[in-house]
């Protein structure tokens, strides 16, 4: 599979380049110490030109809204929204949506609170925008890695998703799911699928939207850039309460009951007893453990 790289492509006419949305969505965080924010505009202050291309949207899901300082100059636009019904992620992505259309951007970019958006991140992103026809990706993504382990995105089997290697890039023949972070979506395809789905007003968000965009014929060009990542399931007592892992089990519950994936409910069941099981006996959290356990019963 061939890789992208921003230095195989001539530099497009100002005339064609597309403009991009970009959204950061905080929760109990101040704008300024927000990981996502400091190194996005760390990162875009090396590329003044392509900065100019984006408008950024602070969207803030907080009890009480902040007084933010925004960067004057860098970015086409920026704004912010305080929402203190905390409508989670899918409610912020489609008023990011509905001010990208409004706005006639082409694509969305999402960012959560707490990733570090690293330099390189900006001109490939940039290139493989100004470089991929609609006919041929519906996202543009960068791989998302924890302690060497590729979590994003990954390839959609029957039965599991498996993790990509970790110098994979390209655009992927087959059925790719990836995580929300740092994923670049066009604007055009998500309204194909009716934006993000509500009902997965959090968990499982991205699996939801990368499958309908699978059934609707989209592919995801994964970037040659690789991004550090964490996930909260990784250590759950410190990162993850059990309010929010049952939300976590009860939403893939829907996908896989919606969508059929990995074999459908019965295999989903045998999936959580063996995670009942790593739980308990790896991660040695016996209360998350019996979580997924009563889960696997329903």
């Amino acid at each position: 599979m061939d890789s992208f790289s921003p230095s195989m492509h001539a530099v497009p006419s100002p005339m064609s380049l597309d403009s991009v949305r970009c959204v950061i969505v905080l929760y109990r965080t101040g704008l300024q110490e927000s990981e996502t924010f400091q190194t996005l505009c760390a990162a875009l202050r090396e590329y003044p030109a392509l900065a100019s291309r984006i408008s950024l949207l602070i969207y803030d899901n907080s009890p009480e809204p902040q007084t933010v300082a925004l960067p004057v100059g860098l970015f086409a636009k920026a704004s912010y929204q305080h929402d203190p019904s905390n409508g989670g992620l899918a409610t912020a992505y489609n008023q990011a949506l509905h001010a990208a259309e409004e706005a006639g951007d082409t694509w969305l970019w999402l960012f959560d609170q707490d990733t570090t958006v690293l330099p390189g991140l900006i001109p490939a992103a940039f290139a493989a925008i100004d470089r991929t026809p609609p006919s041929e990706a519906c996202g543009i993504v960068p791989r998302l890695v924890q302690d060497g382990v590729v979590l994003s995105p990954a390839a959609v089997h029957r039965f599991r998703y498996l993790a990509m290697q970790e110098g994979f890039s390209g655009l992927n023949p087959g059925w790719l799911t990836a995580l929300n972070s740092c994923a670049c979506l066009r604007v055009s395809a998500l309204r194909a699928i009716g934006g993000f789905p509500p009902q997965y007003w959090l968990d499982f968000l991205d699996h939801a939207v990368f499958h309908r965009l699978h059934k609707q014929g989209g592919r995801l060009l994964v970037l040659d850039v690789t991004i550090p990542h964490r996930l909260s399931t990784n250590n759950l007592r410190k990162e993850s309460s059990h309010r929010r892992f049952d939300n976590l089990l009860a939403a893939e519950w829907q996908f896989v009951r919606e969508t059929g994936w990995g074999g459908g409910s019965l295999m989903h069941r045998v999936r959580l007893l063996k995670r009942a099981v790593r739980t308990l006996l790896t991660l040695r959290e016996p209360a998350f453990a019996l979580q997924v356990l009563r889960w696997s019963l329903r």
